[in-house]
């Protein structure tokens, strides 16, 4: 198993996978990297036959189920039960339980398998969800300072122990707003909320000064408010394939920002703020 990390398509034979089934597709693999939105539901469901004949002819393989899962959670497209069933159980832990020899990676690559699942269970035609991506190490995982998805997210607030956590991972919810209780973790590191349908940002969000690491990739925002100049702390921002032209001259304040990713975007050349701006210019990249 040639697997680089926990994620589906980190694994060579996924990668493969993915690689036919585009192919089937008509689209070009370098193509859907760059912009997974170039797959679209009707293109999935007009060679869904196709796409279910690969799967079949490699069953009982893990790795095709995981890849047409993932691509039905990107288009919202519809699947029928049977071929559901068959992805919950590639999905299920007990394939893996005891293989990983390092435990942080082990507990990691379950965290993303159990939110891989509960997505596929809810899944439903014309509702468009995502896996969640990880950005964390494995350490943070064995210290219990990660909270993946919205359920665990919940219970952790229903329990009264959403403070103790520094990294949480929304991605691909289908969000449309951002919770509130977020807004209230002040000691918040990380805040990732990628694939979802995110149209704006509201002013709470500058209560998380020591956020750090904020990821925004594919959502519906238009623009970033200035109140992101409030976020003291943060080092790395991403808002890959958003319709926003212009970034907030507020940007310019955040003196410890070394990252910010903006391909996909209407935004083509660095700001003029940031190219005069008196800042560390090797720590300071802004990736077009």
């Amino acid at each position: 198993m040639a697997r680089t990390d926990v994620e589906i398509l980190d694994d060579d034979e996924e990668a493969d996978e993915a690689g036919f089934m585009l192919e089937a597709c008509g689209i070009f693999s370098p193509d859907f990297y760059r912009n997974e939105r170039i797959f679209t539901r009707e293109n999935f469901e007009k060679n869904y036959d196709v796409l279910e004949k690969m799967v079949q002819a490699r069953h009982p393989n893990r790795a095709s189920y995981f890849v047409i899962g993932y691509f039905a959670l990107l288009t919202g497209a519809e699947i029928s039960e049977n071929l559901r069933r068959n992805i919950l159980e590639a999905a299920n832990w007990e394939h893996e339980e005891g293989y990983w020899t390092d435990e942080g990676f082990a507990l990691k690559r379950r965290m993303y398998l159990e939110d891989f699942q509960e997505k596929i269970q809810i899944h439903k035609a014309g509702q468009k969800l995502h896996t969640a991506r990880f950005k964390y190490h494995e350490k943070d995982f064995l210290e219990s300072k990660v909270v993946i998805g919205i359920n665990q997210f919940r219970d952790y607030c229903d329990h009264g122990k959403i403070q103790e956590i520094k990294h949480i991972n929304l991605d691909g919810w289908g969000l449309k707003s951002i919770p509130q209780e977020i807004f209230k973790l002040i000691n918040l590191k990380t805040l990732s909320l990628e694939f979802n349908q995110l149209s704006d940002i509201p002013d709470e969000i500058s209560n998380l000064t020591s956020l750090k690491h904020l990821y925004l990739d594919y959502n519906l925002l238009k623009t970033i408010p200035e109140y992101i100049g409030m976020l003291s702390s943060l080092k790395a921002f991403s808002i890959i394939h958003n319709n926003i032209s212009h970034l907030p001259e507020s940007v310019k304040n955040l003196k410890y920002l070394k990252h910010i990713y903006v391909r996909g975007t209407k935004i083509t050349q660095t700001p003029e703020f940031l190219k005069n701006a008196r800042l560390d210019e090797l720590n300071k990249t802004i990736y077009l």
